[in-house]
């Protein structure tokens, strides 16, 4: 699987082509979706470190709940990581450029009261022919009045004729940083000189008109799965193994609609949905009465209690996310002990600086696992330890053992990387030739599983089979993009297959759970 990213900093990802093996080893991506103080909104963007993140989400000296969970993410060994950030205004700042007795004005590109831009406009060597010439730098600074450049693009030899090819408007079309609102001037910007000099370059920067901004709502956070917006921004990333999803306010709940968009976004992704405890569960009481009074039951969601409290730069103890430690500490478990093998003891967690909300005793950790949620568990100063494996299925599944997490994470990553794998059969139809083909494909994917011993079964043949034939495709044979398959694989026993229909159609793959099957021979 490949991966790259493009100049405005989308991140990218490819499955295999046809003939290509599915692959068995290589993180899975790990999403951050909330919101920032800054940056690009409703964009998936690929963060490779702490600094990566400030650079285009934070603000120094300013507490961030996705800033943190981040950084603990990567402090724990997590890596391969994208965030989408969500915002509650639309608002963006201005820079008013002076062209005579008009104005050039520069809308930023992303809102917020913290996105920090000034433009300079100079005319070194522009030909004195050209009245309409100019360059032009946009800086995007780490807070104002820094000297820290997150981001500088120089527009060189621009014009402000609409007519011209080097016309301003088309070229910052292009931009990451700003785009021109309302009609050009006249004439070109003025140059910017510092005060009290002749020819030094100086800056005009962004108009502060607006201080606030609201926090996103839950409809924010999911977003909208035509516009792409929200959590429904990571659409197109495929192979997410794990998505961190953060209320919009600290210490604010997701709502039921959040809960409840995100876990079906999920169920179609085959990834696990990794939330926050709320501020309201304050006592193990609190927890098992909430838990009895929802409805929310997913075995593709997991939390824990207690929460977690840390420092920020003023000294106060705020409420703030484990999140992105358990998400690290589930892929570190993974390298540790093979391609998700079950964790028989648990992810262990090492962080500093951090303390529990509540202390939990053994009777109450057995209490909370029956509910389907973990526990932290308070190891040493600077270590934590998820206790339960459980997720929140509770009865919301076929089977009992369904809420064991290592299991449903184990049988998540197989079926997203079938899907993601046999994509290429988008451009096929179902006759006997793809069929056979695809067969192959799936079948070498899960040998190499079961060499690994992550499948049951001394033999292949008690581990999994794959039928894709006429009878899976009675409806739609040789239509393109219209195929059926069957897998089956065995987690805990050998010939107990878990049983899943994949069907594709229009350039979509729904995955539909048929539930435990005993005794089936491997088609193929």
């Amino acid at each position: 699987m490949s991966s790259d990213t493009n100049n405005s900093g989308i991140y990218v990802v490819e499955g295999p082509a046809q003939g290509q093996p599915i692959p068995v080893d290589g993180d899975s991506v790990t999403a951050f979706v909330g919101p920032t103080p800054r940056g690009p909104v409703d964009h998936a963007v690929k963060i490779d470190s702490p600094d990566d993140f400030l650079k285009n989400f934070g603000v120094h000296e300013c507490h961030c709940r996705l800033e943190f969970s981040v950084r603990q993410f990567f402090a724990n060994g997590g890596r391969n990581a994208v965030v989408v950030r969500v915002s509650g205004t639309s608002v963006c700042h201005r820079i008013r450029l002076r062209a005579g007795s008009e104005e050039l004005v520069l809308e930023a590109r992303n809102p917020g009261p913290l996105e920090y831009l000034r433009a300079s406009v100079d005319y070194d060597g522009i030909d004195a022919e050209e009245e309409n010439g100019f360059n032009l730098v946009v800086q995007r600074l780490r807070s104002p009045g820094s000297a820290w450049i997150d981001v500088q693009e120089y527009y060189r030899a621009v014009s402000i004729d609409p007519a011209s090819r080097d016309y301003l408007g088309y070229i910052l079309s292009q931009s990451d940083l700003v785009k021109v609102v309302g009609q050009p001037p006249a004439s070109r910007p003025d140059p910017t000189y510092k005060p009290c000099t002749v020819r030094e370059s100086g800056y005009v920067e962004i108009l502060t008109d607006h201080v606030h901004s609201p926090p996103p709502s839950d409809y924010d956070l999911i977003g909208s799965a035509t516009e792409g917006t929200g959590l429904n921004a990571l659409e197109h990333i495929p192979d997410i193994g794990q998505i961190v999803l953060l209320s919009g306010a600290e210490g604010a709940p997701l709502g039921p609609i959040a809960l409840l968009a995100a876990d079906r976004f999920c169920r179609s992704h085959q990834s696990l949905l990794i939330i926050d405890p709320p501020a309201r569960w304050v006592t193990v009481k609190d927890v098992l009465a909430d838990q009895e009074r929802s409805g929310f039951a997913s075995p593709n969601a997991i939390t824990w209690f207690p929460g977690i409290r840390a420092r920020n730069l003023q000294g106060e103890k705020v409420l703030t996310s484990a999140a992105g430690s358990v998400a690290a500490a589930l892929i570190s478990g993974d390298r540790r002990d093979g391609v998700l093998q079950l964790h028989a003891e648990g992810p262990v967690m090492l962080r500093g600086g951090v303390r529990l909300t509540a202390e939990v005793d053994d009777d109450a950790i057995h209490r909370l696992t029956r509910a389907g949620i973990n526990t932290l568990v308070q190891r040493s100063a600077l270590h934590l330890q998820l206790q339960g494996n459980v997720t929140q299925a509770r009865h919301g599944s076929i089977s009992a053992g369904w809420n064991a997490l290592e299991m449903r994470r184990q049988v998540l990553f197989i079926l997203r990387r079938i899907r993601s794998g046999t994509r290429w059969t988008f451009f096929k139809d179902s006759n006997p030739e793809t069929c056979q083909e695809l067969i192959d494909q799936i079948g070498e994917f899960l040998r190499e599983l079961h060499a690994r011993s992550i499948l049951a079964g001394e033999y292949s043949e008690q581990s999994f089979f794959v039928k894709c034939d006429s009878e899976t495709n009675a409806a739609h044979d040789g239509q393109i993009g219209e195929i059926n398959f069957i897998v089956g694989f065995a987690i805990q026993q050998a010939g107990e297959f878990l049983v899943f229909r994949f069907h594709r159609h229009q350039g979509l793959c729904k995955v539909a759970e048929l539930g435990w099957q005993s005794g089936l021979e491997r088609t193929g």
